[in-house]
């Protein structure tokens, strides 16, 4: 799972608690936070994307199942990942894209270029700003230029028209929050100019943020629309390691 902008483990504490079938749950750590908070953070889409193609091609196996998945900025980066593993021949079994607009669409806020102060109310009134963060001067200090860092890239990634690749082979589902006003049903639509198979926009209640407020909501269309691709993870975790064979 590639994560909003400001996105970090933390955001998703809660959904350890979510039983996706028999898989693996991985969220995407970039550079600039967690364990990676000693890192520069990146400014780019498609610098984000090359990092995590070459990291699952190094990690994960031909034969493993994978979906990948994001939301809002995570989406973008969750797209062009997908293009890179295709072109690499290590399509993953399916595509979630969540809560973002189409490439050749704008986003409604502009961010980046805003000061502090504008900045930091913005955040606000998105509802991505977390109360220990607004009530803590110093901490805010520490985490304005990685916020600054992943609006940047988001606002950055655009594309004129739809023909400037072909349509991603890999089958999508689109995901987008009833109550979202930063991406709208007609913006998450527009996906499917980019896409050869899709299913969607499936609308979840919520605003912005329906996947940390609806997690089980947000996992079960995934795993409805995606019912081969758990079926071969559970076969493949029941697969003897190599050492039992």
């Amino acid at each position: 799972m590639c994560p909003f902008a400001g996105g970090s483990s933390s955001a998703f504490r809660h959904w350890q608690a979510e039983q996706l079938a028999d898989c693996a749950l991985s969220l995407v750590t970039w550079p600039g936070r967690d364990r990676l908070r000693h890192l520069e953070p990146l400014r780019s889409i498609t610098q984000l994307a090359a990092l995590l193609a070459n990291e699952l091609e190094a990690s994960v196996s031909p034969d493993t199942p994978l979906l990948l998945a994001g939301h809002s900025m995570g989406a973008q980066v969750a797209f062009e990942t997908c293009r890179l593993l295709e072109q690499r021949g290590l399509a993953p079994q399916g595509l979630i894209i969540s809560g973002c607009h189409a490439p050749h669409l704008h986003s409604e806020r502009q961010l980046s270029h805003r000061d502090d102060a504008d900045f930091i109310a913005e955040l606000i009134d998105i509802g991505g700003c977390s109360p220990e963060l607004r009530e803590n001067q110093e901490l805010m200090s520490l985490f304005l230029p990685l916020l600054r860092a992943d609006f940047y890239a988001t606002e950055s990634y655009h594309y004129d028209s739809p023909d400037v690749c072909p349509p991603l082979r890999t089958p999508a589902l689109l995901l987008c929050g009833s109550h979202d006003r930063e991406a709208s049903w007609q913006q998450v639509d527009a996906w499917r100019q980019w896409l050869s198979h899709v299913t969607g926009p499936v609308v979840i209640d919520g605003d912005h943020f329906y996947p940390i407020q609806q997690a089980r909501s947000f996992f079960t269309q995934i795993v409805r629309h995606f019912p081969h691709a758990f079926s071969a993870m559970t076969a493949w975790q029941k697969q003897p390691s190599t050492s039992e064979r």
